[in-house]
């Protein structure tokens, strides 16, 4: 068990197409948090979308109230192991999203907790991540060094920008780039067990931590300072999604040379972008592995005005686009 010094927040957005999905992310919890011994010191903030402005559902396939249902089945699954988890439930007709929730978790917590946790509903944390943090916290303190992000080492990626993100026993694979990339379980993108990740993980004897003076993040577990998030440094209110994207520009932006970014190079974690349950119960959709070119034109047209903004957020000039534009449009 492992005695925190630092306080934490986990805080992951789900949306309603994610529930199948959002079981084996509470096993993920599960199997993390069951290490903790001071479990006053981690907050647990889960967002429940059941917004139908982008995807309805397909209610001959499943009753709104069962979706619910399942999410707190969830919720009270974690409440069992003793932590408190506050929720919020996103009803119908709201236009709040990803980065809107993404966005609020930084600030609301940056005073709360020294450090916010991403989480993701296709991921799964390292058992170990809060033995790994409180090593790097006692590093970071003794250096005075406040403001950072922390994230762990994923499987192979699709180019080699991101090779400093990779764990060292994915290094020197080859990305297989083909219709089935997201079977190989070396491939960032596929599925992955627990126990798997386990077991991977379990060779760790001391942290690899290595650092990088640029943002390079995709969102799943991330880990933030507070102390950068008190900075100044979020997702800009012009980011509708991207908010991953939104938070490095707005980093180096903010930070300069100065921006640091840990590794930890032989700890992994699991994101499997192309879960087999990641999009289900969409009306007129049959896309479960979430291929952005099956997804409905909505939410093209959303994505599309949110990489607009984040265009104009590196290189001014033009007007950002708002919800309300997207209504507009969709009018």
């Amino acid at each position: 068990m492992t005695k925190l010094n630092k306080k934490y927040v986990i805080g992951t957005h789900v949306m309603f197409f994610e529930i199948e999905m959002y079981k084996d992310f509470i096993d993920g919890l599960v199997n993390l948090l069951e290490t903790v011994e001071n479990k006053e010191n981690v907050y647990i903030d889960l967002c429940f979308n059941m917004s139908e402005i982008l995807e309805k559902i397909d209610t001959d396939k499943i009753y709104r109230s069962d979706i619910v249902l399942k999410f707190v089945t969830g919720v009270t699954t974690i409440q069992d192991l003793g932590y408190k988890v506050n929720t919020r439930i996103i009803e119908k007709d709201e236009f709040y999203f990803h980065a809107d929730y993404r966005r609020d978790l930084n600030y609301n917590y940056c005073k709360k907790v020294d450090y916010v946790m991403w989480g993701e509903t296709d991921s799964f944390f390292p058992r170990e991540a809060f033995q790994s943090l409180e090593s790097l916290s006692k590093y970071t303190d003794e250096q005075n060094i406040h403001r950072y992000i922390m994230c762990f080492a994923d499987r192979k990626m699709w180019d080699s920008s991101w090779n400093p993100t990779v764990h060292v026993d994915y290094e020197n694979l080859e990305y297989i780039d083909d219709e089935n990339h997201h079977l190989h379980k070396t491939q960032a993108k596929s599925q992955l067990s627990i126990e798997e990740m386990n077991e991977i993980n379990s060779k760790v004897e001391d942290f690899d931590f290595r650092s990088i003076n640029y943002p390079k993040i995709d969102g799943s577990c991330l880990v933030i300072s507070s102390d950068l998030i008190k900075s100044g440094v979020n997702i800009p209110l012009c980011l509708i999604y991207n908010d991953d994207e939104g938070f490095a520009v707005m980093a180096q932006k903010l930070c300069g040379q100065n921006f640091i970014q840990f590794i930890c190079k032989n700890l992994l974690k699991v994101h499997a972008r192309r879960h087999p349950k990641k999009r289900l119960y969409v009306l007129d959709e049959d896309n479960p592995n979430s291929f952005d070119d099956k997804k409905p034109s909505t939410f093209i047209k959303f994505k599309e005005m949110s990489q607009l903004n984040i265009r104009n957020l590196i290189e001014g000039g033009n007007k950002f686009y708002e919800y309300n534009d997207f209504k507009k449009v969709e009018k």
